[in-house]
């Protein structure tokens, strides 16, 4: 791979990268090319990242306390909808999904369970495997934990001894 600022040669090895392009919290891939150039340029090989934001909106979806406002904007942009879409979806303001999503006001445990409802239904999450999840739900926002997701877990194009050397 050549280098987008000095088209120089860049190196590639496997390793973690910390997936903040999310924009969630403790999300880390591993097995994934890590480009360098002697430049200072980096770049990183994602692949096949439709199937990867489908497993972390699963994660989320499975998560044991209300969802927090970077998870609520994760799970509305998979879905594809602008902010009004969703408060007209949910039945409130366009301004209360801003809060939501800024950390400004925390969803009550009804919508919380109302936003995982619209994005498994969207998604082909079942319903009645989520459902069973409702009441193990806590009724306050708690940080999840780290999330190491091995690019097995999401990506069936070449494996990454294969793709840093083509």
């Amino acid at each position: 791979m050549r280098c987008p600022a000095c088209a120089a040669q860049m190196t590639c090895r496997l390793g973690e990268h910390q997936y903040s392009e999310s924009g969630l919290d403790g999300v880390y891939l591993s097995d994934v090319e890590l480009w360098e150039c002697p430049c200072g340029e980096k770049a990183v090989g994602i692949p096949a990242v439709p199937e990867l934001h489908r497993l972390l909106g699963q994660e989320l979806v499975r998560k044991r306390s209300l969802l927090d406002g970077a998870e609520i904007r994760f799970l509305r942009k998979n879905l594809g909808l602008a902010a009004k879409d969703l408060a007209d979806l949910l039945g409130v303001d366009k301004a209360t999904v801003s809060r939501w999503e800024n950390g400004k006001q925390v969803p009550d445990r009804t919508t919380d369970r109302l936003i995982r409802l619209v994005y498994a239904a969207h998604k082909g999450i079942s319903l009645p495997w989520l459902m069973e999840q409702f009441p193990g739900i806590a009724e306050q926002q708690t940080p999840a934990p780290p999330l190491r997701v091995p690019r097995s877990f999401w990506s069936r194009e070449p494996g990454p001894q294969e793709s840093c050397h083509r």
